[in-house]
């Protein structure tokens, strides 16, 4: 071999290099930012989380990360699907689907995004498809909801009491308000209030998101001595 093709070698070799140290950088960054997704609040942020898909391509299509670049188009089908529902005023019907649209990201988000903070390379590309069609589907039932509502007499008369108790607000904003109490809780225990210790806490605040609500109305007739809302008991503990 003589010295130019030892250079040429040489040269090839620390191309390699290159491209190597890119896309290990690429994919670290491609990491950080899914990470930053993953916040209780900021996740009804669907032009924040748009804008952070957008870096996550940028970023990892500049390191040749192909699967990075699929994930971040799925990304952002989804906070555009999403970004639909959660923008929608409460009139609109839009407030159990902005609930459901919301659990279902996060949720889906949550596991990968612990586990890139813990150094972690998983490439979750079939959930975010699963997601991208469950969010989609989302959509379509909000669509279908605000239609039968806006054909209601009077407009918005079909609204479930919880829903009721909410007109005039937009349903991103219903949500986070109670994210944002969690997440205080968490703060004054000492706990990372985006990554509680145990992912118990987040099933939980969920779970409740799943029981039946009742409106102030019923609320104070119980408190009248008329009894509890239709569907719910009195349960007496052991203190009383």
């Amino acid at each position: 071999m003589d010295t130019a093709q030892r250079e040429e070698q040489k040269g090839g070799e620390a191309a390699r290099r290159d491209r190597a140290a890119a896309a290990q950088d690429g994919g670290a960054e491609f990491r950080e930012l899914f990470v930053s997704l993953v916040d209780p609040a900021g996740i009804l942020d669907m032009k924040r989380c748009g804008e952070t898909a957008r870096r996550m391509r940028e970023a990892a299509a500049r390191s040749g990360y192909r699967s990075g670049v699929r994930m971040s188009f799925l990304l952002a089908d989804i906070f555009a699907d999403a970004g639909d529902i959660v923008d929608r005023p409460v009139e609109d019907g839009a407030l159990h689907h902005t609930t459901f649209a919301h659990r279902e990201i996060i949720t889906r988000l949550y596991d990968t995004a612990n586990s890139y903070r813990a150094g972690g390379t998983g490439e979750p590309v079939g959930e975010l498809e699963e997601l991208r069609k469950r969010v989609a589907v989302l959509r379509s039932e909000a669509d279908a909801c605000r239609a039968e509502l806006a054909a209601a007499d009077p407009p918005g008369s079909g609204l479930v009491k919880f829903d009721t108790l909410f007109r005039g607000k937009i349903c991103k904003d219903v949500i986070k308000k109670g994210i944002e109490e969690v997440r205080e809780r968490h703060k004054a225990d000492g706990e990372d209030p985006i990554f509680p210790p145990e992912r118990k806490t987040l099933e939980e605040v969920f779970a409740r998101c799943d029981e039946p609500m009742w409106s102030s109305a019923e609320m104070l007739d119980w408190e009248r001595g008329k009894g509890p809302p239709e569907g719910y008991e009195l349960v007496r503990v052991k203190d009383g």
